[in-house]
């Protein structure tokens, strides 16, 4: 069962570790180990005011502002259009970042007329993490539906690929789906144990020679030194940081700031980090003097109010 408080915590979670992340992207390590962030700040690398969310929130608003009427992928994506092309669900009304594999499956969309599950890109280069960072949404609906396993694979497999449409993307996006029901289905069971079971959950599927680009996350990952990490934005990469921060710390505020605190895709690495561990602390977890700095946060709340009411 899905509640209010869920959809505030995941979605508002991950909002505002992508506006705590946005003005850092791109800084290498060894810049934020000098001057690590702290708290929420502006300006930076886009010149954004302090509480400002990237396009990582905006296509989640658009992926939740969808599924308030039920499963149409043609209408999702159209709705990502209205982001990328004319600047909705945006904190000012335009556009300041945006990754190439995604606008390349809107464009398709957009002026090619495909099929949009056929928009997506499916090369090995495709790989970013454009889609695992919007899927939340998908997640708590298809639990709230109460889809059977094969069917949340399937649609969580297919929200991914109107963006990105490679298997590793599609994976990695349903095994931080397995993490998200493990606290859905256990919120008083401690972290650490959850995000291990939900990995263990999804060995049944990605285990095996064709994905071994899990490896670590299905061996030693929790072992490793942070040095061991990257934060590029490569999908499997922001998916072992978020884990990785989840597991290694004790609140929301330490998840965040670790998993931004590792440079480079920042804004991201917030918001995948931030949703499950806003999940499992709960929305009073959120820091009072972040949220209040969030642009928009009524206008958040309210569609996370629908959202759930649709349910």
């Amino acid at each position: 069962m899905i509640t209010k408080e869920n959809v505030y915590s995941a979605i508002i979670g991950g909002v505002v570790a992508d506006a705590l992340g946005v003005p850092y992207e791109f800084s290498f390590r060894e810049e934020m180990q000098k001057h690590p962030a702290t708290g929420m700040r502006g300006y930076g690398t886009y010149n954004q005011p302090p509480g400002t969310w990237s396009d990582d929130s905006s296509m989640t608003l658009a992926t939740m502002d969808s599924l308030i009427n039920g499963i149409n992928y043609k209408d999702m994506i159209t709705k990502f259009c209205s982001w990328i092309f004319d600047g909705e669900y945006t904190p000012y009304d335009e556009v300041f970042d945006c990754g190439k594999t995604t606008l390349s499956a809107l464009e398709n969309f957009r002026y090619n007329d495909m099929n949009p599950l056929n928009c997506g890109l499916t090369g090995e280069h495709d790989n970013g993490n454009g889609s695992l960072m919007r899927i939340m949404p998908a997640i708590l609906y298809a639990n709230a539906a109460e889809l059977i396993p094969q069917e949340k694979i399937e649609f969580i497999n297919n929200v991914s690929a109107l963006t990105h449409a490679h298997p590793i993307s599609q994976a990695s996006c349903n095994i931080y789906r397995f993490i998200a029901e493990e606290i859905l289905e256990h919120p008083e069971k401690d972290f650490k144990k959850l995000i291990v079971n939900g990995i263990d959950k999804s060995r049944e599927y990605y285990d095996n020679n064709e994905y071994e680009c899990f490896n670590r996350i299905y061996t030693d990952l929790f072992d490793m030194d942070d040095d061991d990490l990257s934060s590029k934005g490569y999908v499997v990469y922001s998916l072992e940081i978020s884990l990785y921060s989840c597991y290694h710390t004790n609140s929301y505020k330490e998840a965040v700031l670790k998993a931004i605190n590792y440079g480079r895709d920042t804004d991201t690495n917030g918001i995948i980090s931030g949703g499950l561990a806003a999940l499992y602390y709960g929305y009073d977890s959120i820091p009072e003097i972040w949220l209040e700095q969030i642009v928009k946060l009524d206008y958040i709340k309210d569609l996370c109010k629908e959202f759930f009411n649709s349910f």
